[in-house]
């Protein structure tokens, strides 16, 4: 797991909940010359085995725009496209990374959705964690950027891969109406959210998908929060605990994906992260869509100490 310790030590995530406070953890390098990075990356790609370390060293210390001159300037000099040059010097897992490093956030996510869903069969658990996990904003511009690079709209695609009431919640999240962070508590509205989700659920015999699916797709992140608090007053068991016990398969693990996203997105990535790099063989598949499409974003300082104590066992 060299590779995945190279990365986390370079490299950071993002929270990007509605009130968490931010602070850039990629930023522009100082003294930028693209035409300088782009001689060096030339120069590493044509070395006899390639120097990988200073492309490592080059394109994970840069922002999405530097790297864009970099690929300007890169096609200048060597009359090659930097992605293509990339793809044909590196392979695995770290050509993959790299390459997902020249696309925007939005981009990397589209492309990764996209193959989620190519061909037969469809990658569920990669379905899940983007969909999931984006907020509001995030959704819109990946639906925007996969109907620019795909000419076909995202939730269609959804459609067409998925079924049942997995699908219904995919499609809920993807036509983002969830409701905007708001500075007055409605308390009356977070008791009544509670109570249905309790009646829906773990009260009656069957569970209502459709009212689960309803509150967790249109209420804003801190107002469901605060439901889950008070669904503690009605029901025996936690949100979590309740999903578990009434819903199975795709799902369940979709609706508690939500709940940990709700609660704390830091630490769903965190969980995501240590379980891919704990397991037989390593997820680096995982590992590298979590680290390449948040590293543009912003993270809190404590989070940066877990991804340290994440990455501290790896080599």
């Amino acid at each position: 797991m060299a590779l995945v310790s190279e990365f986390l030590g370079q490299l950071t995530l993002s929270y990007g909940g509605e009130e968490e406070p931010k602070f850039p953890t990629v930023v522009p390098a100082r003294d930028f010359d693209p035409g300088r990075d782009a001689t060096r990356i030339d120069t590493a790609i044509k070395t006899k085995g390639v120097d990988e370390q200073t492309v490592i060293d080059i394109l994970t210390r840069r922002s999405t725009e530097q790297r864009r001159e970099i690929a300007f300037e890169y096609e200048r000099i060597a009359k090659k496209d930097l992605s293509v040059a990339l793809k044909g010097a590196l392979s695995g897992s770290l050509e993959g990374l790299l390459l997902g490093l020249m696309k925007s956030t939005a981009q990397y996510d589209a492309s990764e959705l996209k193959a989620s869903m190519k061909g037969l069969g469809t990658d569920e658990e990669t379905l899940i964690e983007m969909v999931c996990s984006r907020n509001n904003e995030e959704l819109l511009e990946i639906k925007r950027v996969y109907r620019e690079m795909f000419k076909k709209e995202l939730d269609k695609e959804v459609a067409g891969d998925t079924s049942g009431d997995f699908a219904k919640l995919l499609l809920a999240l993807v036509q983002t109406k969830r409701d905007e962070p708001s500075n007055v508590v409605d308390y009356e509205k977070i008791d009544e959210d509670a109570r249905c989700l309790y009646e829906a659920g773990v009260q009656r015999k069957g569970t209502d998908v459709a009212v689960w699916i309803s509150i967790m797709s249109q209420r804003s992140v801190p107002h469901l929060q605060k439901v889950f608090e008070r669904y503690k007053s009605y029901s025996p068991y936690d949100m979590k605990e309740s999903i578990r016990k009434e819903v199975k398969g795709d799902l369940e693990k979709s609706f508690l994906t939500l709940v940990e996203c709700f609660e704390n997105r830091q630490l769903y990535f965190a969980n995501r992260l240590n379980e891919a790099m704990k397991s037989k063989g390593a997820k680096e598949k995982v590992v590298t869509r979590i680290m390449v499409s948040r590293c543009e974003e912003h993270t809190k300082g404590d989070y940066q100490k877990a991804l340290l104590s994440l990455c501290g066992g790896d080599d």
